[in-house]
């Protein structure tokens, strides 16, 4: 069966299940950059054609991916901020791995003056998905005043990390905002600055134009819509990609491509998930509560 993908990957540790996983992926798919299916005919075509992608930029990416990829010469693209970059600070969910969930549910409670009946359904995360981006930060901010507990060590690549890749001809470099917000809680005006900047600083910094954006979080109509695609048209982004797990085929919009996420998982499991496609994700909101009817509740 032909099925055109993209992948994404955020965080990879183990060294000999991505190389297991990218031997498989080159015996079933053709593997491209993410620019080949910037040509709708590119994937009306008989391969089966695959894109890798990772967001954030995570030092794993360099210390763990990159040699498996430039050993098996396979292309991906990476999504990162410049202005986490520059600055050396952590996305927000990066910042948070590890806080005492009741703590962070407490402050929560307290600081938004939720009407909660059973704590215990609350998917703190999930809440904070629900803030703008200064909220969210000082949300944080309370946790590690309260708490006592310090700002975590630097977690991304550094700038001489990212242009090693760049040059290496086997990565193309995105841009996924400068500080990581979910476009669609944030004001027109923030949202403007969060996706053109991203882009502009970003291409400053490496010396060429960046035609390809990832969005935070990704899911269509709940993580971003028609403004931010707007705003990344004015931009002249060729490819957009989101979080929606599907397939690609002629009918994908560009400025919302679909990628299916892998985290962890057996080579035998990861065959599973790729087979079924957006029919796992179904599977799985059948299997616990979504974190995304979460959000939805607490937006209205």
């Amino acid at each position: 069966m032909k099925r055109n993908l993209i992948i994404n990957f955020h965080v990879v540790k183990n060294t000999q299940w991505f190389e297991t996983l990218v031997l498989y992926l080159k015996s079933k798919y053709k593997m491209v950059p993410i620019s080949h299916f910037d040509d709708v005919e590119n994937y009306k075509k008989r391969n089966s054609l695959c894109s890798i992608t990772f967001d954030d930029g995570d030092k794993t990416v360099y210390d763990v991916v990159f040699p498996i990829l430039k050993k098996h010469n396979v292309p991906a693209t990476i999504f990162v901020s410049p202005r986490s970059i520059v600055e050396k600070f952590n996305f927000w969910f990066q910042e948070i791995e590890g806080y005492d969930t009741a703590k962070m549910l407490d402050i929560l409670i307290r600081e938004l003056d939720l009407s909660v009946k059973e704590k215990s359904t609350l998917n703190y995360r999930g809440i904070l998905k629900t803030l703008p981006i200064d909220k969210i930060n000082e949300i944080i901010s309370i946790y590690q005043k309260e708490t006592k507990t310090p700002p975590k060590t630097f977690k991304n690549m550094n700038i001489e990390q990212i242009r090693e890749l760049q040059n290496s001809g086997l990565i193309t470099i995105g841009a996924h905002t400068l500080y990581h917000p979910i476009l669609k809680n944030e004001t027109n005006e923030r949202t403007e600055e969060e996706i053109t900047k991203s882009i502009t600083e970003l291409s400053e910094l490496l010396g060429e134009k960046i035609k390809y954006f990832a969005y935070p979080n990704g899911t269509p109509n709940l993580d971003f819509g028609e403004r931010e695609i707007q705003f990344l048209r004015n931009s002249n982004i060729e490819i957009a990609v989101s979080t929606e797990p599907k397939f690609i085929d002629e009918n994908a919009d560009k400025m919302a491509f679909p990628r299916i996420g892998i985290t962890t998982g057996s080579l035998t499991f990861i065959k599973l998930r790729l087979f079924l496609g957006p029919k796992y994700h179904i599977l799985k909101s059948w299997l616990r509560k979504s974190e995304n009817n979460q959000r939805k509740t607490i937006n209205k």
